[in-house]
This record gives C-alpha cells, structure tokens and sequence, in this order.
C-alpha cells in the first residue's frame, strides 16, 4: 500500500523536470529528501537521472538522487521497523539525506 501511495504520490512531487532545477542547494537537499523517500532498485537509478539530466536538470540533484535512491526508502523503512528501534531508523534516514546532499554538492565542486 506505501508502495501505491509513494508512486501516486511521484507525479505531484515531479510534475515537470528542467532547466528551472538547479544546482542550488534547496533542489540538492529537495530531491536528497525525495530520493530516499522512493523505492527504486539497485541501478535502477542510473536511467532516472539520465532522463532527468537530458531534461535540463543541475548536476547537484541529479548527484543526490544518485546517492539516496538506491539504499532506503519509506517502505524498507516500514518493513524494518519491527526489528529496529525508531532512532536507528531516523540515524539512517538522515544519514542516507546527508550523503545525498554531500554528494550533491560534492558534482557541482567538481564541475560535473
């Protein structure tokens, strides 16, 4: 059902991909948030943020969607949280967000 929920859920979050989004630091920590929030599959990603760069996106979001898709999402979260204590899994949440904008803002350094 989060599942369901989540992909409704896709279309209101991305109603429209470009240029307007940059590599300013609320897109970065925006779609670091959004990221982690989506269940996607291991390399499943890579395909996402290349069509989301051909449309004109900044490297910065596209660097943190590429660090937060992949390794936890609100379902795992849900699935997990009858063996782990709700602490662990805001530490890894927030941890998995952090690197996410690090890596966000690591591609922009760079010049990606």
């Amino acid at each position: 059902m989060l599942v369901l929920l989540l992909g409704a859920a896709r279309a209101w979050l991305f109603p429209q991909v470009g240029p307007e989004i940059g590599n300013d630091i609320v897109w970065i920590v925006a779609l670091a948030v959004a990221g982690m929030l989506f269940v996607i599959p291991t390399a499943g990603e890579v395909p996402i943020v290349q069509a989301m760069l051909s449309l004109g996106m900044g490297v910065g979001p596209a660097g943190a969607l590429l660090m937060t898709l992949p390794p936890i999402s609100v379902p795992s979260l849900a699935m997990l949280a009858r063996s782990f204590r709700p602490r662990v899994l805001s530490v890894v949440a927030v941890g998995v967000v952090a690197f996410g904008v690090l890596g966000g803002l690591l591609a922009v350094a760079l010049g990606f």
